[in-house]
């Protein structure tokens, strides 16, 4: 469903968790540790730079109308030294893509065990395939596409909303809003180019000459990374 003459918040910031223990360790390392990645916490650089990011909204975005999170670990406490005190909503939407087989599973030991999934990736490519137990990029970008909806529909009228969420899931987010394409998508996803940690991404709610709202970005001023050069 389209909604052309409903606004979104004026306003939409977009921010990545702080660096966290699953940032600092290999993939071989991430699938070997006991630990879900969903409950990965924040290094202690990671914190320092959410406490400097921070910083810098409280003086250019003060007062959010709301702050949403995913319900990982590492975006709760990113928020939380982002904005120490406020109101933080917790939304599922936002969580980060879902590795499945191989989030616990080293490329070795998947093509002992799995040796199909190889094969089903190189053919499917990375933004359809959609490995044992996970998810693809079209279902990241279906629950993007949710969040945008219910965004407009809840807070039309508000002034600003940050979003504290994740490299992947912030992907798929700038595909929908800024056009990439598919193989552009992929070719950012392979090389790993992902949104900085504790960076900063601004979005203006802004009524195209076509006749709609769009959120309007400008990769050149509306993306910020507060603790470059500090850290």
């Amino acid at each position: 469903m389209f909604f052309p003459h409903v606004p979104y918040p004026k306003l939409v910031v977009v921010v990545r968790h702080g660096e966290s223990e699953g940032n600092v360790r290999s993939h071989e390392e991430r699938t070997a540790w006991e630990v879900s990645t969903n409950r990965y916490k924040l290094t202690d650089r990671g914190r320092a730079q959410c406490e400097i990011t921070g910083a810098w909204l409280r003086e250019h975005v003060p007062s959010p109308d709301r702050i949403v999170r995913s319900y990982y670990a590492r975006t709760n406490e990113t928020a939380a030294l982002l904005y120490p005190n406020a109101e933080i909503r917790e939304d599922e939407l936002l969580a980060e893509k879902d590795g499945g087989i191989w989030a616990v599973r080293t490329i070795d030991q998947i093509r002992d065990q799995a040796p199909w999934e190889l094969d089903r990736r190189e053919r499917m490519g990375h933004y359809h395939y959609r490995p044992i137990g996970g998810e693809n990029m079209p279902d990241v970008e279906t629950r993007v596409r949710a969040f945008r909806r219910s965004m407009r529909l809840h807070h039309t009228g508000k002034g600003s909303v940050v979003i504290v969420g994740h490299g992947h899931w912030i992907l798929l987010w700038r595909k929908r809003n800024e056009g990439f394409s598919i193989e552009e998508t992929e070719r950012r996803y392979q090389e790993d180019e992902v949104a900085e940690n504790a960076s900063v991404l601004l979005y203006h709610n802004t009524w195209h000459p076509d006749g709609y709202f769009y959120l309007q970005h400008d990769p050149e001023v509306d993306y910020i990374i507060p603790w470059e050069g500090k850290l």
